[in-house]
């Protein structure tokens, strides 16, 4: 049998989370031939349904909404006091922050509802109020800092998956910042043998089906009250968005309808990785399964899933301990190119010091609420998101850096989520493709 043939692209993106589909879309948009090689579809199949991006540091926790500084503004709070952080390395491409948003949630406009330049306020089922730049359009109608009037907490009778006293406790909480006051409900709907034992999934499906919706919006419709200005549900609210579950819904209850964020398993998780999916390959980015071996860069022969790829630009998008971008191998190091692993945060940190030499006491701190070395640990990159050497020289002038795999920040903590992975994603894919932001 003849070998595959040898693929030669303008732009490989390692990695299929946020950052490498950003990365590979911007690098389509700006002209390129674009090759995906990504071990598994990325950590997006884990996603809640928020796209966060900046929460201001210097906010007072009793701030009312009304006075919260914009996203831009905030992510530029967070480069002014954390310089190490990727934010703070690309200070001077912040204006440039919100049209890396723009461009994220409108190539995932089939389940992204489109940014306002604020925080959304959205309940979680842990009984929190998350601020977020985006969310699923199954999501922001129950934006807290919007609602006026009663909000109506659901949850379905005889399931256990959701407390919908706990998730309006977070509505209770932000209530004095301008959020609406809850009433938690339970809906009598799921509890047949094939609903009563569903999964998110299942529960997902059954909403689809011709009629459910509606039945399920003249249920909520019974138990509203003077003053319920809108509903917020379980996250279930149908997989495919073309279903449109809870337009359906509202049509029926009278109020508008959506669903709180999502833990594991994830409705809306799935449905932003179809999303990804089916935008990648709208946008002709051919999608390659397999780690990348035998690769040392742009101009080279790389194998990927067995097929030999050059690629003119390399854009490492692939994650850090859960993607695999950074592996420990005797030390910490990232996983492609074998580039060492420097970046953290905390009082720890100093560039000029190689993350791996570090006594491992010195990489994590007993206060849970203090920077953690080992949770911000990645590459060291430069303001054009080259990723440097241990001496701090560019590794290559076409090989660049995006997502977690970037060290300085921890998304799970500090606010920024999927914000790193959607800017340096942008800025390194039409830097990969030649076109500089």
């Amino acid at each position: 049998m003849a070998p595959a043939p040898r693929i030669e692209c303008d732009v490989l993106v390692v990695g299929g989370g946020m950052a490498g589909a950003t990365a590979a879309l911007a690098a389509r948009e700006a002209g390129a031939r674009v090759v995906m090689a990504r071990k598994s579809p990325g950590s997006t199949g884990l996603s809640g349904g928020a796209v966060s991006v900046a929460q201001d540091p210097a906010c007072m926790p009793d701030a009312p909404f009304a006075a919260r500084s914009g996203v831009v503004e905030s992510a530029r709070r967070i480069a002014a006091t954390r310089p190490g952080h990727p934010y703070g390395l690309l200070r001077d491409r912040l204006d440039r922050l919100w049209n890396a948003v723009e461009f994220a949630t409108g190539q995932l406009s089939s389940v992204l509802a489109p940014p306002t330049g604020r925080n959304r306020w959205l309940l979680t089922p842990f009984g929190h109020a998350h601020p977020a730049a985006a969310c699923q359009r199954t999501m922001a109608a129950g934006d807290l800092a919007e609602v006026r009037g009663t909000l109506v907490v659901c949850g379905f009778e005889g399931h256990l998956g959701w407390d919908p006293g706990l998730v309006a406790s977070g509505a209770v909480r932000v209530e004095p910042l301008g959020g609406p006051r809850p009433r938690a409900v339970l809906l009598d709907l799921f509890r047949w043998e094939e609903g009563a034992v569903g999964t998110p999934f299942d529960l997902a499906r059954l909403l689809e089906a011709p009629g459910a919706a509606e039945e399920a919006g003249k249920i909520l419709k019974r138990i509203l009250a003077r003053g319920d200005a809108a509903a917020v549900l379980p996250p279930v609210l149908g997989i495919d968005p073309a279903a449109r579950v809870p337009e359906r819904m509202s049509a029926e209850a009278g109020i508008p309808v959506a669903e709180f964020l999502s833990d594991l398993p994830s409705v809306p998780g799935l449905r932003m990785h179809r999303a990804i999916e089916a935008r990648l390959a709208a946008a002709g980015v051919e999608v390659l399964g397999g780690e990348v071996r035998s690769g040392a860069g742009p101009d080279l022969p790389a194998a990927v899933g067995g097929r030999e790829v050059v690629a003119r630009s390399w854009v490492l998008a692939s994650g850090r301990f859960v993607g695999g971008g950074i592996e420990r191998r005797g030390e910490l190091r990232e996983s492609v190119l074998g580039l060492p692993v420097q970046a953290s945060e905390g009082p720890f940190a100093d560039p000029s010091i190689r993350f791996a030499a570090r006594a491992a006491a010195t990489l994590t701190q007993a206060d849970s609420r203090a920077p953690q070395a080992l949770l911000a640990a990645g590459l060291r990159v430069d303001g054009e998101l080259h990723p440097l050497d241990a001496e701090g020289r560019v590794v290559h002038p076409r090989v660049f850096a995006a997502g977690a795999v970037v060290g300085g920040h921890d998304p799970a903590s500090d606010g920024t989520g999927m914000g790193v992975a959607i800017f340096t994603g942008w800025l390194a894919g039409r830097a990969a493709a030649g076109r500089g932001a």
